[in-house]
């Protein structure tokens, strides 16, 4: 007797309502999606905010982008450790064991975590806005978090192969909380890359991280994409490659 598969859509609904209420049940999620992001948006204002106005700079503005990109990385985060947790526990298997497809898994897991990204983006905006910010014009604000809400799905893709092809996944996904992190300190995230030394600037202005930042800030402040936003845009279809690739075929070999 053969068994029918379950459309991919039913099985990602099924997918996204499980993984959405865990979300909502755990509060360390709830702190790292709603608090974190503004948290060391709040703490870089206060240490850097006044030395940066006697500048002229729009700190606040220019902190926006960054903060963006760290809820979208935060949540990608989140994404691999419950990718992660699902694998070793082996209820990806007994999911791949039932009728149910490995992109219905995957949609499932990528539309909680537009969810979360959403909720973090609102978040840090409002309080960049209510902090004295001033984006080029409203459309500009919309269009930095479209960008950063794709971002954030393709490092959940990203991060998520890299934990799945590991040996130990929940101890993989912790080391990449912890990477990132670090990545992040080293781009032009919180700080002009012009205050550099000059021996570091170019490893700074070219890591991955970077690009995607400085996109975010020239659409916020009406400058031009230039070469940063293809910079950008081939990290990203790099790290989707990448990540898709591996996903699926660890969720096919769990099965």
């Amino acid at each position: 007797m053969s068994t029918t598969s379950t459309p991919p859509l039913s099985g990602a609904a099924g997918a996204l309502w499980r993984n959405t209420v865990r979300f909502f049940r755990n509060r360390a999620s709830l702190m790292s999606a709603f608090i974190m992001p503004g948290l060391f948006m709040g703490a870089f204002l206060i240490v850097f905010g006044h030395a940066a106005s006697q500048t002229g700079l729009d700190y606040a503005l220019f902190l926006l982008p960054a903060a963006m990109f760290q809820a979208a990385m935060f949540s990608a985060a989140a994404s691999s450790m419950a990718f992660a947790v699902d694998a070793e526990s082996g209820i990806l298997a007994r999911l791949r064991s039932m009728p149910t497809s490995a992109l219905a898994i995957v949609l499932g897991r990528l539309g909680t975590d537009l969810i979360r990204t959403v909720a973090s983006l609102a978040t840090v905006s409002v309080l960049a806005l209510v902090c004295g910010a001033k984006p080029h014009s409203f459309g500009a604000l919309a269009l930095a978090f479209l960008v950063a809400a794709a971002i954030s799905e393709i490092l959940s893709m990203f991060f998520g192969g890299i934990s799945l092809r590991a040996k130990h996944p929940v101890s993989a996904s912790g080391v990449i909380q912890s990477l990132e992190v670090l990545v992040l300190m080293l781009s032009t995230a919180f700080i002009p890359v012009g205050t550099l030394p000059h021996w570091l600037q170019p490893i700074v202005r070219h890591q991955p991280f970077s690009p995607c930042v400085d996109t975010m800030r020239n659409i916020l402040t009406g400058k031009p994409l230039g070469s940063t936003g293809w910079e950008a845009l081939a990290w990203l279809a790099i790290g989707l490659c990448i990540g898709a690739i591996w996903v699926t075929r660890s969720l096919r070999r769990s099965k």
